[in-house]
This record gives C-alpha cells, sequence and structure tokens, in this order.
C-alpha cells in the first residue's frame, strides 16, 4: 500500500522524449518493468532519494531554450547552450567521412543541429583560478530522450559538488563528441587529463563505443542500461543517428594501454543478471542472446585491462555452488577473493564485482542493482563519480593512470 507521501512522488511528470511524450515516474517500475517489486520500493527510502534526483525535470513539461539555468546558479554551475545557429547538413557529412546516413522512423528534433549543453563550476569563471583545471564528462542520452531530460539522471548534481564540468551532446557520434570537445576545451578550463564518458540506454551504448574507439582521450567510461562489449557494429543507414560501422576491435589493444569501465544496470532491465539465467534479448544489449554473449562482452574488456578472461562453465557452475558469496549468485559472476562487495543505498541493494588487471587495479567493474527496471538510481550516479575519480589519462603518451 502506497503511503500518501510515495503516491504524490510516484505521479509526478516528466517530458520522457524530445517530441513531446510524457511519462509518469509510476510507469517505470510498473507499466514498463512488471517484474519489479514495486510495494518493496514504496515501503524503502528509493521514491524520495529519486524524487530528489529527478527534481530538476519533473512537472516540467515541456522544453525551451535555457531552461533550469537559474536553478543551476543556485547550486554552482553555470549552464550554457550551444549549436542552435549550427544546423546539419548531412551532405556535407556524407562527403566528409564517407557514411550515407537516411533517417527513418525515427522522429526527433536533435537531429537537426549540432546543439550541446554545457553545465560548467562558477568558480571557472573567477580570476583567482584562471590556473584551475576542471575534469569533463560527457553525458550521453537515452533513445529519443530530450538532453533536458539529462538533468534528472543526478550527473550534473553529481559534478556540481565535485566542481567538474559536464557537456551533454544531441548528437553522440565520435567525430561530432570530438568536435564538440575541442570547442569545449577553447571555452573553459578542461583537464585534458580527466575526460570522461558516461550514458544511459543508447547512451550508454555510445560510451561503450567511445571507450573502444577514442581510449587515448577517455580516462575512463561508465556505459550504464547497455551491454559491456566491444563496439562492433556494422553501420545502419536509416537508423537513429549517421553511426558509421566500427570493426570491434578495440583500439586501446593497438596502443598496447588499458581503458578503466564501470558497468551499471538493474537486474530487472532486461533480466540479465543472474548471467546463468539470461536468455533473449533486452535494452541495450544488441543481439546479445546467450550467457555466452555477456561473458564475451565483458572478456573484451577484460583483455583491454590486462585482466583475467571470464569462463562461461564458472558461471553456468554458479547456479547450483553452494559456497557462493552474495554478489556472485545474484550477479552470475564468479569473482575473486575481495573483488565482490554488497551493500545498501537508499532501501536498494547493490553489488560491486571487480575484475582486476593484472597489477591488482580494478580497472573493469560492474554494478549489479537489485529490483531496479532500465532507469538510473542515485547510488549509480555517485558509484560512477567514485570510479571516474580513481583514473587520469596522460594526455601525451594516451597511458591509463591510476589515481592512488
Amino acid at each position: 500500500m502506497e503511503k500518501e507521501h510515495i503516491k504524490k512522488i510516484v505521479e509526478r511528470q516528466y517530458l520522457m522524449t524530445d517530441i513531446g511524450r510524457v511519462n509518469n515516474i509510476r510507469q517505470l517500475y510498473t507499466e514498463f518493468s512488471p517484474n519489479v517489486n514495486y510495494d518493496a520500493l514504496c515501503e524503502s527510502a528509493f521514491f524520495p532519494a529519486l524524487e530528489k534526483m529527478m527534481e530538476p525535470v519533473l512537472d516540467q513539461l515541456e522544453e525551451t531554450p535555457g531552461q533550469n539555468v537559474e536553478y543551476w546558479a543556485q547550486r554552482g554551475m553555470v549552464k550554457e547552450c550551444h549549436g542552435s545557429d549550427r544546423p546539419i547538413d548531412w551532405d556535407t557529412y556524407q562527403w566528409e567521412n564517407g557514411y550515407r546516413w537516411e533517417p527513418q522512423g525515427f522522429e526527433t528534433k536533435q537531429n537537426s543541429h549540432l546543439f550541446w549543453n554545457s553545465y560548467v563550476p562558477a568558480s571557472a569563471f573567477r580570476p583567482e583560478n584562471k590556473d584551475r583545471k576542471y575534469p569533463l564528462v560527457f553525458v550521453l542520452h537515452g533513445a529519443n530522450n530530450g538532453m533536458f531530460l539529462m538533468e534528472g539522471w543526478g550527473f550534473v548534481q553529481a559534478a556540481a559538488e565535485r566542481e567538474w564540468i559536464v557537456i551533454v551532446p544531441s548528437l553522440q557520434v565520435d567525430d561530432f563528441i570530438l568536435d564538440v570537445l575541442e570547442q569545449a576545451k577553447h571555452l573553459y578550463p578542461v583537464d585534458e587529463s580527466r575526460i570522461y564518458a558516461a550514458g544511459f540506454s543508447y547512451g550508454g551504448w555510445c560510451s561503450n563505443r567511445l571507450g573502444n574507439q577514442h581510449p587515448e582521450i577517455f580516462a575512463a567510461v561508465a556505459p550504464c542500461g547497455a551491454a559491456m562489449d566491444s563496439g562492433f557494429t556494422p553501420g545502419d543507414p536509416h537508423d537513429r543517428e549517421p553511426i558509421p560501422p566500427f570493426d570491434g576491435v578495440p583500439r586501446a589493444l593497438e596502443k598496447g594501454i588499458c581503458m578503466p569501465i564501470i558497468n551499471c544496470y538493474g537486474d530487472c532491465d532486461g533480466n540479465r543478471f543472474p548471467f546463468y539465467d539470461f536468455h533473449g534479448r533486452a535494452f541495450g544489449l544488441s543481439g546479445m542472446e546467450t550467457p555466452q554473449d555477456l561473458v564475451d562482452g565483458i572478456n573484451v574488456w577484460a583483455r583491454v585491462n590486462h585482466a583475467p578472461e571470464l569462463k562461461l562453465e564458472d558461471v553456468m557452475a554458479l547456479k547450483d555452488r553452494t559456497d557462493a558469496t552474495p554478489a556472485e549468485k545474484e550477479t552470475g559472476i564468479p569473482l575473486a577473493p575481495g573483488c565482490g562487495h554488497t551493500f545498501q543505498a537508499d532501501g536498494v541493494r547493490y553489488h560491486t564485482c571487480d575484475i582486476k588487471s593484472e597489477d591488482g587495479v580494478a580497472r573493469v567493474r560492474i554494478l549489479a542493482e537489485m529490483n531496479i527496471p532500465h532507469w538510473p538510481t542515485p547510488e549509480m550516479i555517485r558509484q560512477i563519480f567514485a570510479f571516474f575519480d580513481r583514473f587520469s589519462r596522460d594526455p601525451v603518451t594516451g597511458e591509463s593512470v591510476y589515481r592512488r
């Protein structure tokens, strides 16, 4: 039975897509995810924490230019909107990279201009900080989600607490993101050794791909609500964005450098946990259909980070093992001693599963959220920023640096 204050929270609405679709919070945990134990969430501290995270976008059912500038100013962040004067010329795009894109079936405003929003700590504009550099996080949106929705995913709030820069681009192909990065470096004091990429759902897939394509630029990536894999794609001229083909060979392997990654999602997000019971396609999993597919995806990143690879037989054996830890049993991921941690946050149980590199550093981490569907959580964001804070990138050599 819902308590009155929870009932008010879950009925609050937000703008889900950039073409006007409106949802309420309840739908995420009932209508769209019937396998969630909704009553258990109502009895916990989860929905008040979620409401606080989503506060910037709740009950604002249209997106207007410069929206929430004052909201972020009160929290020490300067929000600026860019690209409204830069319409996209897809013929020129084809001429420059040889890839033809013919959008069909995806009605979205964001493919018409090179939009991007920036959120920069106010301290960066003070004369006494003229020599200070700031870490930067690209936050990548989901399929047809508006850029505005990202303000309710917790990334900007976490960046405000740490005084980091956040950039939210409308298009998430790597050539556009690298163009935005160059613009940002001219406008803001970016610490080029600490550039990160995170995203959810389609944005999670894009951040996974970025980590595979440009490990010398990004110090770490955080694909959420999406698979950890090689980033292979044959390209699709009818997809929602003009994503060119990628051969699926992580560039970190070619360059001999590590590429740290934290991969986060809920057990009710496609029912992919535990691995040994996974079957069928799910959100953000592309063609993944079997436990072997999940194992193969993780092993790509294990190789990149000089870590031991998982074995399918060890994954499947966890189903009947009586000595497995709670983290191993609920995730289906076999772990070395000391590499699994189970904890509670905001009424939700989490497992962190680490696969350590040969030097003992956990550069591959899976964060499993129990009883959580396809949507970010406040603790997910906290864990991502804590993970990012451990790594930087030498801008000269491209080497991954562990920040002890």
